[in-house]
């Protein structure tokens, strides 16, 4: 070290005692009291090298080291806009100066200097007014001044006196010796003398063993009294006070330099916009030293663990301990604070003194020994007791007017309170701060990275929480270290008990002696997210484990459970060279980026002149910076020193572009200057000791950036990180039933209506029909839920449904998918099922462990086929996303002020690489990279698309079966992967994709922004048999939980939807019910084959429509008198009631030639009777007899007709009834609400053998699809149309009574479409014949009939859901009356009437409005159950207005006015007398 001292200015000296060991001693321009303090404070840094460690302390104190960490995955299309060649250029070599030669003249070089240069130019003097130290602050430099007197040593020096320890009478050796000689001396006649020699060799050996014990027994208990001393009592430590007295002197004014230097750059950063600068002018901590008061040892430690209390105390205004002289010149601590107030030239400082410290307290101290330099690696500071601070704080009037504010009552209490309160945490004990000596003088930076923590939430269990104001939480949860700052956080799941997140996030991380915890947060729009519980992890654990899989901890707040959190955690060190090996090249590491400073910037932009720059770092295509550098005002060469990591997923096609930006308070930040570089060449110009680099886009500019590669050994874990995975199959569930279930409507006096949803990571995947009122539901219902990993868990939740409110959760049991697979090494079927697990499980309550009920179900894993190369093409769609939406009702974003989205910009400039690397020649080793993601949460990623390389190197190793389209189509069943890529929308809605019956939606995206929606998201759905399945598309506006509101849709048959949509993107059109308000939706598919061996109540085959002839019947019982009886049919399925015939009078042989159809959701399954009953005009019908007619064994399309035998209790085996039936396999579409009604899909299925009569017929509705030619252009198809009915009527007409396959259930397109030819009325005749599984079942059902401006109702039947009121009604029909709306009221004595649901009829759909015409028609009701029967005769030829309109048994309703479309939540279209909770 080169230290100029100059004995006539002190600051020079000081000044000269600090320097840059880096890059030599640095030019340093003169300085006067007008510069800016950020110049000031730049200058100073470009002079210290050894403040390096207490920057990046204070970078510490700004952002903590740990963190989430951004991920650049490379492939990004910026070139680089610097090459080696234009920095590393070979320059011309001064020749070698001879002895006698003249010197040369001076040469500017702005390049850095290597450590240990020598200067090139005297260092300028430091000004008068900058005071630094307490020798600048005293004056003592300023005229010479004797030596001063050294201060009396008064050594105390401490000694043990020695004890007596006793005498010792006896040796049993000597004096058995003593007795025996002298016993033989007298024997044998020897005198006196030898006795005196026996006595002097026994008082010799006594003497001198006696000697030797006692000095050993005194060492030993001088010993044990020092160890029970130090353990108990304090000692001085005079020695090392009177070191650090002198030490002090010199040591001081370099500490006073640093702390005031690295405290500059904090408040430059942190100074408010109102203000100019903060800075520190003055800093000083005196000229009397701390003093340790008194050490304790504790010598009964670990043997590399010392532990000492040490009493500490700095009390600079105590001089009882100084002579006259050094009290006289003392200098107490002093701090100046100088604030800057106004802009520009009109500026002020207005000085904050802080003067008079002292400081007292009790430290423990614990040091880790080790036997490597420094030889003590961790020490461990806490205080026992809290501190003694007192100071004088002067804000206002400076030195000479300020006033101390400590003697505001209550002020100084309420500071010291606050300090308290901020050290407690840190360093009060138990908690310690720890000082990592090995890492500190290891010379790398303090907030350096040591590795990736990879941390996947799972999921939360039992979560024992409410909102506050009630409700259930939305929960997310946050990561933390030791809870500081949030470091990332996962989505937030709506309205859950048992959210399931299934998210990856990585975290950097400084240090494994700390705790991760993971706060559990409830979501909330407008207030502070409210946390509900902690779970704890140390990190410790992972230095014996690098991998903890399945994590089960409690959340806890204040000490009381509140749930549990399931996690894995896995840490991925940096590599390290170990046993003289290099450390191994991986293409996956840490990136230490140093954004260090920047010179002669490009002011021009500015039209004063004067910029404040500042400089964002990009990483390849992202929009969002990854880092800013904190801006340095007014100056054209800032230092900023600001660094940043990141973890790199491929640093052979990783770019880094950096931004230098002008910061403006008002107005629009401009750029002055871009480049972009390669991260593998800015790694080489490291190596190469190469670190500045030409701005682009401006006149003039250079910046300092330099990179560190950390490697990491964790290349398969970024793949697959929050990432769409193919399914591995499904799990085929029998939900059989529940045995008391818990009952949530007790207090209203009823019973909870229970059904089982399926759901993955809070995703529905499946949900059975609900049970109404009823704590032992039987379901008995299979569904196929598809899977994607051995860690998935499926959660079966019962449900109470809500016709009005959300559905209330019973409970859940969890299936996991480990318990149902096992792997396999065979690459191409890499999973086996264990084979069908019946399970009875209890029903756990969502809060707590409690448990109410048992579910009784069945699972079975089935694999599906693994496919080569299962993704989407690049071109016309995005990679593969996640399966949850991010802003949908079961997961939302959570928008936070630390996101890295909150500085988004416009980007990097996308012109090139500005910086480009050498060209090398030879072989290039191609490293594989990894498949790009869009990750979630606060992480940024970069994706791009895969390099050619790599993706055949993909190839290569993804072992799978290749099949072709063909091949594919012919497996029935499978998993449709849908990849929905965007959409021209009429409204803003919620894409729902439905599979078959469309009971419940596959997936459903989320709702878009705009009607122009790029959703990009991929969903999957399972279909049993491909040849009669079918895809549908709906639009809709609600919210995903709220009733359906269905603005759009498109049915198509799937495997035709696949034959297309396997080749590329296609376009579908969505239409509303008036195929109008057409909506587009271009979709892409995949198709994953699993072989399902179906039962046979699965087929469609078993499902359909059962057409029901009732021929006549013969020798039926006589029930009258008269030998004769009245005989009617009734049929019934599954116990309701779907048919009654017409009476027959006076006869036992009756012709009935009537005929019906029925929906049978399954013939294995089905129950179908017949009933025959004698009509009494008086009394109630008897039964005639009764027969079961089995579905099973017809065969589909083909008419058969059987003659069935009657049988009765009263009369036996007597009579036959002739029937014909003839089944139509189609599939059947549930009701959502509720599960006793179903009604057509629209599409009957006709085929004969294995194919379909139709194939190769267009089925799609308005579909326009886009196929690649060869040609590169794109052909537009256009498929026709086939027309649409609504689900939930259904008719035939009654004046063709045909028998067969030819009597379909709905009319041609040509009626559909077609409208009477003029808006001239036709007589309608509206019989209401009944209707059927009304609920509740005790109620007293009667209809209301509204059409156009009439209204019309029937009388009200008896207590029964099966009402037969048989009253006809006549309206005035036209074009003008498209539809008749029809409400189902129940009958009150008292009160006012309760709708029990609501239909519409569309009349056009049913009858020719061209001719008379009559039909009988089914409606299925809604907002309730039930299916309506009304039979509808119109006479387009006889006009209404000619006769008055009549009833049979009715009361007319007159209406004022008239409406169309009334609804049946206006006010004016409601019956009169019902109440308004009715709907």
């Amino acid at each position: 070290m080169d230290v100029v001292a100059d004995t006539s200015n002190g600051q020079a000296q000081t000044a000269s005692a600090v320097h840059d060991s880096s890059n030599g001693r640095v030019d340093r321009g003169p300085l006067n009291p007008g510069d800016h303090t950020e110049d000031r404070a730049a200058a100073e840094l470009k002079g210290r090298q050894q403040l390096e460690q207490l920057k990046g302390a204070a970078k510490k104190a700004k952002s903590p080291a740990e963190r989430e960490v951004q991920i650049d995955r490379g492939h990004s299309h910026v070139v680089p806009t610097i090459s080696i060649e234009d920095v590393d250029s070979d320059k011309t070599k001064p020749p070698p100066q001879q002895e006698d030669s003249p010197p040369l003249p001076a040469v500017e070089d702005d390049t850095p200097s290597p450590p240990g240069n020598i200067p090139s130019s005297e260092a300028p003097l430091i000004p008068d007014w900058y005071k630094i130290g307490w020798r600048q602050v005293s004056g003592v430099d300023d005229p010479p001044l004797p030596e001063g007197e050294e201060k009396d040593l008064n050594i105390l020096s401490q000694f043990l006196s020695e004890q007596f320890y006793g005498e010792w009478y006896h040796n049993a050796a000597i004096i058995v010796f003593a007795v025996f000689t002298s016993h033989f001396l007298t024997r044998f006649g020897f005198g006196w003398g030898w006795l005196f020699i026996l006595l002097a060799v026994c008082n010799t050996y006594y003497s001198t063993s006696m000697e030797r014990v006692r000095r050993r027994s005194r060492d030993d208990i001088q010993r044990e009294l020092v160890k029970t001393r130090l353990a108990s009592e304090h000692e001085s430590a005079d020695w090392i006070n009177n070191f650090l007295d002198r030490f002090w002197l010199i040591y001081e004014p370099v500490l006073s330099a640093t702390i005031s230097s690295s405290v500059n750059q904090i408040l430059s950063t942190s100074t408010p916009p109102f203000l100019d600068s903060l800075s520190l002018a003055t800093f000083t901590l005196g000229n009397k030293a701390p003093r340790i008061d008194k050490v304790r040892t504790f010598p009964k430690t670990e043997e590399d663990i010392v532990m000492m209390d040490w009493g500490i105390s700095f009390t600079p205004n105590d001089v009882s301990d100084l002579t006259p002289r050094q009290a006289a010149g003392k200098v107490n601590p002093k701090i100046a604070l100088s604030i800057r107030v106004g802009k520009g030239l009109a500026t002020a400082a207005m000085p904050v003194l802080v003067e008079d410290i002292t400081f007292s307290g009790l430290m423990r101290i614990r040091m880790k020994l080790m036997t490597n330099f420094p030889h003590v690696q961790i020490v461990d500071i806490c205080f026992l007791e809290k501190p003694v601070i007192d100071y004088v704080l002067k804000p206002i009037g400076g030195e000479t007017f300020g006033f101390d504010i400590a003697n505001i009552p209550g002020l100084s209490s309420f500071i010291r309170d606050m300090t308290h309160a901020t050290l407690e945490p840190m360093m009060y004990d138990p908690h310690v701060f720890t000082l990592n000596l090995e890492q500190l003088l290891s010379g790398t930076p303090l907030d350096t990275a040591i590795g990736v923590l990879q941390v996947t939430i799972i999921s939360a269990r039992g979560i024992k929480a409410q909102k506050i104001g009630g409700g259930t939480p939305d929960p997310f949860v946050a990561i933390t270290i030791n809870n500081r700052a949030e470091l990332a956080h996962t989505k937030y799941k709506h309205n859950t008990y048992n959210p399931t997140w299934m998210e990856t996030k990585f975290v950097l991380v400084n240090s494994l002696s700390e705790s991760l915890v993971l706060n559990l947060y409830d979501y909330n729009d407008h207030r502070k997210d409210t946390l509900l519980g902690s779970a704890t992890f140390e990190l410790e654990k992972l230095t014996q484990d690098a991998t903890w899989e399945g994590v089960v901890s409690p959340l806890l707040t204040d000490g009381k459970e509140r749930g549990e959190l399931r996690y894995d955690v896995a840490f991925y060190p940096v590599l390290k060279p170990e046993g003289g090996e290099e450390i191994p090249d991986t293409n996956v590491g840490i990136v230490r980026l140093v954004v260090h400073q920047a010179k002669e910037l490009d002011v021009k932009k500015s039209l004063s002149g004067d910029i404040n720059p500042l400089a964002k770092v990009y990483l390849g295509d992202n929009k969002a910076p990854i880092h800013q550098t904190r801006n340095i005002k007014h100056t054209n060469s800032p230092v900023w020193e600001s660094a940043h990591e990141f973890l790199c997923a491929d640093k052979e096609s990783s770019v880094i572009t950096l931004k230098v930006i002008d910061d403006r308070d008002f107005l629009k930040d401009p750029t002055i200057g871009h480049m972009s570089i390669k991260l593998k060449d800015l790694l080489t110009f490291k190596a190469d000791g190469k670190d500045w680099f030409t701005l682009s886009d401006c006149q003039s500019g250079r910046v300092r950036l330099s990179a560190e590669w950390k490697p990491l050994n964790m290349a398969g874990s970024l793949q697959g990180a929050d990432q769409y995975t193919p399914p591995i199959g499904v799990v085929r569930l029998l939900l059989d039933k529940a045995i008391d279930v818990k009952n949530v409507e007790g207090a209203l006096g009823g019973k909870s209506d229970p059904y089982v949803r399926v759901q993955i990571n809070n995703v529905t995947k499946g949900r059975t029909e609900v049970v109404n009122n009823n704590l032992n539901p039987v379901w008995d219902q299979i569904v196929y839920i598809p899977v994607h990993s051995l860690r998935e868990t499926l959660m079966l939740e019962c449900m109470d449904y809500q016709h009005l409110t959300k559905d209330r959760s019973l409970g859940y049991v969890e299936l996991k998918v480990s318990d149902l697979v096992n792997e396999n090494d065979d690459p191409l079927n890499p999973y086996v099922s264990t084979g069908a697990k019946n399970m009875a499980e209890p029903i756990r309550l969502n809060k707590g462990n409690e448990t109410k009920g048992t579910l009784h179900c069945r699972a079975e894993f089935v694999p599906a086929i693994k496919l080569k190369n299962l993704k989407f093409n690049e071109t016309g769609s995005s990679p593969l996303k996640g399966t949850t939406p991010p802003d949908s009702d079961e997961g939302g974003s959570i928008i936070s002020t630390t996101s890295n989205s909150s500085m988004e910009d416009d980007g990097p400039v996308h012109n090139g690489v500005t910086i480009n690397g050498p060209t090398k020649k030879g072989h290039t080793r191609n490293a594989k990279s990894t498949d790009t993601t869009k990750t979630t949460g606060t992480v940024e990623t970069n994706v791009t698309n895969q390099t050619k390389d790599s993706k055949a190197e993909e190839v290569d190793n993804d072992p799978g079966h290749v099949m072709s389209k063909e091949e594919l189509l012919s497996h029935q069943s499978g998993i449709i992967i849908f990849n929905v890529i965007s959409g021209n929308l009429v409204k803003k809605a919620r894409l729902e994709v439905l599979l078959d019956d469309g009971y419940w939606p596959c997936f459903s995206t989320q709702r878009p922004s705009s009607s122009k929606a790029q959703w990009a998201y991929v969903g999957e759905g399972f279909v049993k048999e491909l040849d009669f399945g079918q895809v549908w598309l709906r639009l809709n506006e609600a919210d995903d939980g709220d009733k359906d509101d269905i603005i759009a849709q498109w049915k198509g048959d799937a495997k035709a939807f696949l034959d297309l949509t396997l080749e590329g993107p296609q376009t579908y059109t969505l239409t509303d019910q008036d195929d109008k308000s057409a909506s587009t939706v271009r979709i892409e598919a995949r198709y994953v084959p699993v072989p399902v061996q179906l039962e046979p109540r699965e087929s469609v085959n078993n499902q359909g429509t059962l057409h029901v002839q009732l021929v006549d019947a013969h020798d039926l019982p006589a029930a009258d008198r008269g030998g004769k009886s009245d005989p009617y049919a009734l049929f019934t399925l599954n116990d309701q009631k779907i048919y009654k015939s017409e009476t027959v009078k006076k006869t036992v042989s009756p012709t009935w030639n009537e005929s019906f159809d029925c929906s049978v959701p399954s013939r294995v399954h089905a129950s179908f009777n017949i009933e025959i009953f004698d009509w009494n005009q008086i009394e109630q019908s008897k039964s005639l007899g009764s027969a079961q007619i089995d579905l099973t064994d017809l065969e589909p399309f083909m008419a058969a007709e059987r003659t069935l035998s009657l049988s009765s209790s009263k009369y036996g085996e007597k009579g036959q009834v002739r029937v014909r039936m003839t089944f139509r396999p189609e599939i059947i579409i549930k009701t959502r609400s509720k599960t006793s009604t179903f009604s057509s899909a629209g599409r009957a299925m006709t085929q004969l053998g294995g194919l379909p009569v139709t194939a190769g017929k267009g089925v799609f509705h308005g579909v326009t699809g886009v196929f690649k030619g060869r040609g590169g252009k794109d052909d537009e198809v256009e498929v026709p149309a086939v027309p649409e009915v609504p689900a939930g009527q259904a008719s035939h007409p009654l004046t063709a009574k045909s028998e067969g396959v030819g009597n379909a259930p709905f009319p041609s397109s040509t009626s559909i479409e077609g409208l009477p030819p003029s808006n001239e009325p036709g007589t309608l005749r509206v019989a209401v014949l009944g209707a059927h599984d009304l609920s509740p079942s005790d109620v007293k059902p009667y209809a209301v009939l509204r059409l156009g401006d009439k209204e019309f109702k029937t009388k009200h039947a008896g207590k029964t859901n099966s009402p037969e009121w048989n009253e006809s009604f006549t309206f005035a029909a036209s074009a003008l009356t498209p539809k008749m709306y029809v409400w189902v009221h129940d009958h009150r004595t008292l009160g006012k009437d309760k709708l029990l649901a609501d239909g519409e009829v569309d009349l056009w759909r049913h009858i020719a409005p061209d001719k008379a015409n009559a039909a009988e028609v089914s409606v299925e009701l809604h907002n309730g159950t039930g299916l309506l029967r009304i039979q509808l005769d119109f006479d387009p030829t006889l006009s209404p207005l000619s006769r008055p309109s009549t009833s049979s048994s009715s009361e007319r309703v007159t209406r004022t006015m008239s409406m169309a479309s009334p609804s049946r939540f206006s006010l004016r279209g409601r019956r009169p007398g019902a109440s308004s909770e009715d709907d």
